[in-house]
C-alpha cells in the first residue's frame, strides 16, 4: 500500500508542528544572572533644615501701656547652605493684633522679597534671603522675629502655625530645603 503524496506531506507537517509545539513547551528560559551591583552608601536627605519658633518675651510699649510680644522664627539648617525662607504663617486675629515681622540675624545682609500680613485673616506671608552675589549660609540663628500685642482685655491660650507652603532654599537642591517646623503655643494677656 503506498500512501499518496499528498498524506505523506499531511503527516510530515503535522510531525513537524507536534515538534514545534512540544519544544515550546517544555523549553524553559534560565533567568539572566543578576550582576553584582556596587555597595552604595546611603544618601542623606536632601531636606535637613528645621524652623521652630523660640522662646516668647514680653515687654511694655513705650508709647502705651500695652504688651508687646517677641517672638523668634529660629532656623538650623544642617548641612544645607539655605539661601531663602518664606514663611507662610497663621494666627488668631481675634486675639492678636499689630502684627509685625523682621529679619533676624541668620542672614548677614537679607534681601526682604514678600511681606504681606492680612490682618483681617491672619495670614502671614514673609520672604527673605541672601544678597545675589552672596552664598548660603548654614548653621544655626534667629531667621526672623513676630512681634505683636493681645487685643485689650484679652486674657487667651492661641497658636502661631507654619502653613503647609512654608519653604527653605538651599544651595544644589531644587525642591525645599525645608524637613520640619514647629508650631508657637502661648498665652497673652498674662504678665510674666
Amino acid at each position: 500500500m503506498i500512501m499518496s503524496k499528498r498524506t505523506l506531506f499531511l503527516i510530515f507537517a503535522l510531525f513537524i508542528i507536534t515538534s514545534v509545539l512540544l519544544v515550546i513547551a517544555l523549553y524553559k528560559p534560565s533567568a539572566p544572572t543578576p550582576s553584582p551591583t556596587p555597595a552604595t552608601t546611603p544618601k542623606e536627605p536632601a531636606a535637613q533644615t528645621s524652623l521652630l519658633f523660640g522662646e516668647l518675651s514680653v515687654t511694655t510699649s513705650s508709647s502705651s501701656s500695652n504688651m508687646v510680644y517677641s517672638l523668634p522664627i529660629n532656623i538650623e539648617t544642617q548641612k544645607n547652605k539655605t539661601t531663602a525662607v518664606q514663611l507662610e504663617l497663621q494666627y488668631d486675629p481675634q486675639i492678636l493684633t499689630k502684627v509685625a515681622v523682621t529679619p533676624g540675624q541668620f542672614f548677614e545682609n537679607p534681601n526682604v522679597l514678600l511681606n504681606q500680613i492680612d490682618a483681617k485673616t491672619g495670614r502671614i506671608s514673609y520672604a527673605f534671603g541672601v544678597g545675589l552675589t552672596d552664598v548660603g549660609k548654614m548653621g544655626k540663628g534667629i531667621a526672623a522675629v513676630l512681634t505683636f500685642e493681645a487685643k485689650p482685655g484679652i486674657e487667651q491660650a492661641t497658636a502661631i502655625l507654619f502653613l503647609p507652603k512654608t519653604k527653605v532654599t538651599a544651595e544644589n537642591i531644587s525642591q525645599s530645603a525645608l524637613k520640619t517646623t514647629k508650631n508657637a503655643l502661648f498665652t497673652v494677656g498674662i504678665t510674666p
